[in-house]
C-alpha cells in the first residue's frame, strides 16, 4: 500500500512539473526582449505598434481591414473569399485562415511580397505610426517572439526575422520619401 501511495504521489509530482506555463500576454516581457539604443527586439510594451496584431485600419487591394494581420491572412485566398476577413480581429483572422487551409506552395511563393506591401500600406496610411517608425532611427528591428516563429521573427535570437527586415526597409523607404520631398 505504501508503494502504491508513493507511486501515486510521484506521478502527481511529475504531472505538475510537466504542466504548461501560461502563455504570456501580448505586452508581457519574455526572454529575448531587448529595447535599447541599438535594437528593438520584441514588439511588446511601448513597441506594440510594430506588431501586425495592432488594431489599425489598413486598406489593401481594395478592402479595408482592421489590422495588417487580417489583410495578410485574407491575401491567402481568391478575391471572392476575402471579405469575411475585413471584420475580423487579428487572432480571429489567423484562426480562420488555418481552418480554411491554403495552397502552401502557391502561398510560400508570394507571402513575403504580400507582407511587404501590407506593412508598407500600414505605415503609409497611418501617419502617426510612420512617425514612430522613423523615430526608431537606425535601430535593428527584430520580431523576437515566444510562439516559435523563426521565419517572420526570432526565438531566443535564432531565426530569419523577415518581418523585422521588412519593417527596416519600410523605414528606409519612408526616410527616402521624406528626403526627396524636401
Amino acid at each position: 500500500m505504501k508503494k502504491l501511495l508513493l507511486l501515486f504521489l510521484l506521478s502527481l509530482t511529475i504531472a505538475s512539473a510537466q504542466t504548461e506555463q501560461p502563455k504570456p500576454k501580448w505586452d508581457d516581457l519574455f526572454e529575448g526582449v531587448v529595447h535599447d539604443e541599438k535594437r528593438i527586439a520584441g514588439f511588446v510594451g511601448e513597441y506594440r505598434w510594430l506588431s501586425n496584431y495592432l488594431p489599425c485600419p489598413v486598406r489593401y487591394e481594395g478592402r479595408a481591414y482592421g489590422s495588417s494581420e487580417a489583410a495578410y491572412h485574407a491575401s491567402k485566398y481568391p478575391a471572392d473569399q476575402r471579405d469575411e476577413f475585413t471584420s475580423l480581429d487579428p487572432d480571429a483572422s489567423k484562426k480562420l485562415s488555418r481552418k480554411k487551409g491554403v495552397d502552401q506552395a502557391w502561398w510560400d511563393a508570394r507571402k513575403e511580397r504580400v507582407m511587404s506591401e501590407i506593412v508598407a500600406a500600414k505605415f503609409a496610411q497611418n501617419p502617426e505610426l510612420a512617425e514612430k517608425l522613423l523615430a526608431t532611427g537606425d535601430r535593428q528591428l527584430e520580431e523576437a517572439n515566444w510562439w516559435g516563429d523563426k521565419f517572420w521573427g526570432t526565438v531566443k535570437g535564432e531565426g530569419k526575422n523577415v518581418l523585422g527586415k521588412i519593417l527596416m526597409t519600410v523605414r528606409t523607404d519612408l526616410r527616402a520619401e521624406r528626403t526627396a520631398g524636401k
